[in-house]
């Protein structure tokens, strides 16, 4: 019998003494492990800082920046809101329908962001992106769309990419409901709606696409319209060239685009254009050196923005307005 316990305390002792050394194995796995994840956090911090202190690294004197010069009867001045692909309807978004249009005209607003895409015959037609599933084929559900989010932070559903023919856009309704728009169509309801401005984001080639616009305008005879388009410029580089193509009065610079980590530059090339207007991501909304486009006399609009509260925020800032899907301009009216 002593001999059975003495082997059983053998047996034991050798467990534990493997149990302590599976121990101390996994007690040096784990501290390896903390002290790797210290050293990608110590890189993460460092290349923050140096991304941080590049965006505002000062290229040029910003220290009495010269205003930019306003016109007398300007779009920004009056409106808070861009409603983004012209709203939201009954819970869709980036239709650019004619009826989002009318909806958001009912609800007082007056510049809509409008996506413009050539068909794959040559017509420039209201469309954001060819590979949105907007509910539009019977083949492709949103149920079986491929989900992501997008750099404005909003829910897009994507399907195998076809560009349409003018004739497919046209018989195909957004969301099995609603009314397809041509540059043509666009034209036409700002001729019969003389108060409202049109921000255009263009998909495909720029100068194209605004050479397209200015002829379709002049062949409708309605080149006034014109002069209540907004260029969103998503490169600096591109302004001569599309002044060339037309005068046009209205100008917005995309921020996240143009000049996304140096604010310096950004208002240098604002003040070298005459640009009063900057589209902010709502990303950058926070950070400080939007402060120096304020100090310049710029108008800031924050993209994606859908609730007041958070409104409140980034106008306690002194951001002026938001492109939204759902905020109207008297969502702005209770706090002016």
């Amino acid at each position: 019998m002593k001999k059975f316990f003495d082997i059983l305390a053998y047996v034991i002792s050798i467990i534990a003494i493997l149990a302590f050394v599976v121990f101390l194995h996994g007690y040096g796995s784990k501290k390896e492990s903390r002290l790797h994840e210290r050293v990608v956090e110590w890189r993460q911090q460092r290349q923050r800082h140096k991304e941080y202190l590049s965006r505002h690294e000062k290229l040029c004197d910003i220290g009495e920046a010269v205003q930019v010069v306003h016109a007398a009867d300007t779009w920004y001045k009056k409106y808070h809101v861009i409603r983004h692909a012209g709203g939201g309807i009954d819970g869709k978004y980036y239709s650019n329908s004619l009826e989002v249009w009318n909806l958001s005209y009912e609800r007082g607003n007056r510049v809509f962001d409008v996506d413009m895409a050539f068909t794959s015959d040559g017509h420039l037609v209201l469309r954001h992106y060819w590979g949105d599933n907007l509910e539009d084929d019977s083949l492709c559900a949103i149920s079986q769309s491929e989900v992501k989010i997008d750099g404005n932070g909003q829910v897009r559903y994507y399907k195998p990419f076809h560009v349409m023919t003018l004739g497919e856009f046209m018989q195909t309704k957004l969301y099995r409901t609603y009314t397809p728009l041509t540059c043509e169509d666009m034209i036409a309801y700002m001729a019969t709606h003389e108060d409202i401005y049109m921000s255009l984001d263009m998909k495909d080639d720029v100068l194209q696409s605004y050479d397209y616009v200015v002829k379709k305008a002049h062949d409708m005879d309605e080149l006034n319209v014109l002069d209540r388009v907004i260029v969103s410029l998503y490169d600096v580089e591109l302004y001569d060239e599309i002044a060339a193509i037309y005068p046009f009065k209205n100008w917005v610079l995309r921020q996240q685009y143009v000049h996304e980590r140096n604010y310096s530059e950004l208002l240098q090339d604002c003040i070298k254009y005459n640009i009063p207007v900057v589209n902010i991501s709502y990303c950058y909304a926070n950070d400080e050196g939007v402060q120096w486009l304020h100090n310049a006399g710029i108008y800031t609009y924050v993209a994606i923005c859908d609730y007041m509260s958070d409104m409140e925020m980034y106008q306690s800032k002194g951001i002026w307005g938001c492109c939204s899907n759902n905020l109207n301009e008297s969502n702005f009216l209770k706090y002016e």
